[in-house]
């Protein structure tokens, strides 16, 4: 009974929370959007959104705007 509690609480999580937070985005969406799926963003670059790739982050250059929040 635990396991199907568990597995309730899973799917509320992968159906609700998950998609409301980030979006998971694969290497070709991420390179039509000009940016790359990498462990890490440098400086000079911003993150877009998750990569299905486990620990990869779509990053993405900034704009001139962007960099006055250093």
């Amino acid at each position: 009974m635990k396991i199907l509690y568990y597995l309730l609480h899973f799917l509320c999580y992968v159906t609700f929370i998950l998609p409301a937070t980030c979006n998971l985005v694969d290497a070709d969406r991420c390179t039509k959007r000009k940016g790359l799926c990498k462990r890490n963003c440098l400086l000079s670059e911003r993150q877009i959104d998750t990569c299905f790739s486990p620990t990869k982050i779509c990053c993405s250059e900034r704009l001139y705007e962007d960099e006055s929040i250093f």
